[in-house]
């Protein structure tokens, strides 16, 4: 295997509602030579129709960890990546497969892709977790990509990156200096609720509703991508300003 889920990337699918796509799934996964699969509340079974769609890639789908909860599926996670069926979300363009796949390979820490539901994607929630947003482009009259399509395009993309010998728009990749390394999902989360804290006993809104103005706030920060320096500056500082 070229990519390891432990030190590299992991395909994490949020709600799936069919079981033929999470076999799917594993299969586009396999054959570029990803095994990390983490499945966050699936509405389905991995049955016979999933081992079906896998194919000879049923132990991606044995191995894959199941969570009840997004938050919980990230909290090891510095670099969160959520396909999204917009090119712009908040005023902030989304990267594309290759320019996301590129990222990740440069990219020390634990990252992941992520995957919403079939008919709906992921929430607002959901992609405030993510530090980056992707895009694929599509026929505009027809942009029907399902999750299995997307995950190959984007398994694709992080294989070429991986192995930069298979194309020559793809560079080799860095590694990031260890004093700068991204914080966690627990770690960014912690942040966000002390933001919450602080936006509680100041009474500000900003004219807006509540989550509205957390969810900019987290946009705010997940653009950013401290690290873990940085996000322990903001909370000592937080700390000192809560009564």
């Amino acid at each position: 295997m070229i990519l390891q889920p432990s030190d590299r990337c992991r395909f994490v699918l949020v709600g799936t509602t069919h079981s033929g796509n999470l076999g799917a799934t594993a299969r586009a996964m396999k054959t570029m030579a990803i095994d990390g699969l983490d499945l966050v509340a699936p509405m389905c079974e991995v049955d016979a129709q999933a081992h079906a769609m896998a194919a000879n890639a049923e132990d991606v789908l044995h191995a894959a960890e199941h969570y009840a909860d997004l938050k919980t599926a990230l909290a090891n996670c510095t670099l969160a990546l959520g396909l999204t069926a917009r090119p712009r979300r908040d005023g902030v363009p989304a990267l594309t497969p290759r320019e996301a796949a590129s990222m990740l390979m440069q990219h020390a820490g634990q990252s992941a892709v992520l995957l919403g539901r079939e008919r709906t994607g992921l929430t607002n929630e959901e992609l405030a977790c993510c530090q980056r947003l992707v895009h694929i482009p599509a026929n505009p009259n027809y942009p029907a990509l399902n999750i299995a399509s997307a995950v190959q395009i984007m398994a694709y993309e992080i294989f070429l990156a991986a192995k930069p010998e298979l194309s020559t728009t793809i560079r080799p990749a860095s590694t990031e200096a260890l004093a700068d390394q991204p914080a966690t999902g627990a770690h960014l989360e912690g942040l966000h609720a002390q933001f919450e804290a602080m936006v509680t006993a100041s009474g500000y809104s900003a004219s807006q509703p509540r989550e509205v103005l957390m969810r900019r706030l987290r946009n705010f920060v997940n653009r950013a991508r401290p690290s873990v320096e940085e996000v322990n500056l903001l909370r000592g500082v937080i700390k000192r300003l809560l009564p």
